[in-house]
């Protein structure tokens, strides 16, 4: 019966998102580690929930700018996904949609409020365990664009 009220108690986050793949020189690419739940304290890639009125490429311009202090416009998509699952005691079920971006100005800064830590990471030592599906959409961000330690 417990288990029966903690479900019917428990937080949940729905809705379409949109992610970032911000990459830098050397192979590297900008992670931020989330203050939020779920997934707090768990690195992941930019990104956020979609505004009403918004289309996924404006979200993940405001997002990136909100969190990391960049503007960046879109390259190209990587791809759509779901997630869904339950994390910190919030199920969520998300739609988003993972860009590729370039950065157009700015200076890396983080946002206080959600984000912990922004760090670049080689793609070769992406830490184990990230939020959301992000782990596979930076796999199917180097299957698809097949970044080089020059650019």
């Amino acid at each position: 019966m417990l288990s029966h009220v903690k479900e019917l108690c428990r937080m949940k986050f729905a809705g379409r998102t949109a992610t970032a793949i911000i990459p830098f020189p050397l192979n590297k690419i900008l992670l931020i580690k989330r203050r939020t739940v779920p997934f707090s304290g768990y690195w992941a890639l930019p990104g956020g929930r979609v505004d009403s009125g918004e289309t996924v490429e404006q979200t993940i311009v405001r997002e990136v700018k909100e969190e990391t202090g960049l503007d960046v416009a879109v390259v190209s998509k990587i791809g759509e996904y779901h997630e869904q699952g339950v994390q910190d005691g919030v199920e969520y079920d998300y739609y988003p949609a993972c860009f590729l971006v370039k950065t157009v100005g700015g200076e890396i800064r983080k946002q206080e409020s959600e984000i912990e830590e922004i760090k670049l990471f080689s793609l070769n030592a992406v830490p184990a365990g990230l939020a959301f599906e992000h782990a596979q959409m930076i796999k199917d961000y180097v299957t698809l664009c097949k970044p080089n330690a020059e650019s």
